[in-house]
């Protein structure tokens, strides 16, 4: 009987033999693999733990990752952080069924999770720590000794340039961050011109952090201000805005950010009508666009009694919405700025979700193999 080939060398497992397959072909055939598969790979041999560690292959992974982004969702039971996903492309289908994703238990409470970037997750905190769903580990951060009485904001970037995931803590006194993937975690002091309260969520687009801030002024007047936090250098610029963004919800649209304002009550309901969206055109000199959108009479219908908040707008032209209140099925509504439709999507989650935790509802999520001990340790 013939002998086997074998994959990689035994002398080294970063080396190929005469007869085997070609180690740009292997890792390229493993990228293409589910998440739950290249777990079990880790368990082949050591050789290929090896090679499922390297730094081509974890950089090929996320990049065929990201041509297929994903729903998340997640909750916190009994202590207990629980992920599923679900394809974002919805392709007119009106149910999907989630996969269930890695779950792990913290000894801290949290209370909520940050926008995914690049595979990971970080918890809105005073001692924050970086999850990634794809593998199941999660790293605490330094505790924040500085911030134990004061109110706080946490933010989370990607560098695209440097390749590196920043931690940005803010308060009035204070601004501080963090890289990982450069050895041991620290805080580092940054200079920031000017004091302010964030007063929305964060959204990294091509390498900065966007927020919406309460800055310093009189009794009678505070300003409001876009932050522009640059990740690779780690630089902040404030814009005047028009006092009406001050409570709308910051996405990516086709990589610029767009400010969407809320309806009544701040959120979006049957009686909904249209959606106002503001563009930043040129962010060097604050030139804003605005765009309204009317919705189509199918609307109200597959609204009914629901109350809308917005997660966020994908690449097609989609804006997604979720209920705002928890029922016993879990919808998500895509609305096309394009074509002027809106369809309702059931997400089904394959368990039975107690009435008590908030689901958190994300887009663009891409599953990351990248494990936690490549990003440091406090």
């Amino acid at each position: 009987m013939e002998k086997r080939q074998k994959l990689v060398s035994e002398k080294d497992p970063l080396t190929i033999s005469r007869n085997s397959i070609p180690i740009d072909l292997f890792i390229s055939i493993l990228s293409r693999l589910p998440v739950k598969s290249i777990a079990r790979c880790r368990c082949v041999s050591k050789q290929w733990a090896s090679i499922l560690r390297r730094p081509d292959f974890t950089d090929l992974f996320l990049k065929v990752s990201s041509t297929r982004p994903c729903l998340l969702f997640t909750f916190n039971l009994n202590g207990k952080w629980l992920f599923f996903s679900a394809p974002q492309h919805q392709n007119s289908c009106i149910l999907l069924a989630a996969d269930r994703h890695m779950s792990f238990s913290t000894e801290n409470g949290s209370s909520g999770m940050l926008r995914p970037v690049c595979g990971l997750l970080c918890t809105l905190e005073r001692n924050p720590f970086i999850c990634n769903p794809s593998t199941g580990q999660y790293i605490t951060l330094p505790k924040a000794t500085w911030a134990e009485s004061r109110v706080v904001d946490i933010y989370f970037g990607y560098d695209l340039i440097g390749k590196l995931f920043k931690v940005l803590h803010m308060s009035k006194d204070y601004s501080r961050v963090l890289s990982l993937g450069t050895g041991e975690l620290s805080w580092r002091t940054i200079e920031c011109s000017i004091s302010h309260c964030s007063a929305s969520d964060g959204i990294c687009i091509n390498g900065v952090v966007y927020y919406l801030a309460a800055c310093n002024g009189t009794r009678l007047h505070t300003p409001i201000k876009l932050v522009c936090f640059d990740v690779r250098f780690e630089k902040f610029k404030f814009l005047d805005v028009n006092s009406m963004i001050w409570m709308s919800t910051l996405v990516n649209f086709n990589g610029k950010l767009g400010a969407i304002l809320p309806d009544e009550l701040f959120l979006f309901s049957e009686r909904s009508t249209r959606l106002e969206m503001w563009v930043l055109d040129d962010v060097e000199n604050g030139k804003w666009s605005k765009h309204i959108y009317e919705f189509p009479s199918s609307w109200k219908n597959l609204v009914g009694d629901k109350f809308l908040y917005i997660v966020g707008m994908i690449g097609t032209g989609e804006i997604v919405f979720a209920p705002y209140y928890r029922e016993e099925n879990l919808y998500i509504f895509y609305y096309n700025v394009v074509s002027n439709t809106v369809v309702r999507v059931e997400i089904q989650l394959g368990i039975v979700v107690p009435d008590r935790p908030k689901i958190y509802t994300f887009i663009d999520h891409v599953e990351d193999v990248k494990l936690m001990e490549v990003l440091g340790s406090s």
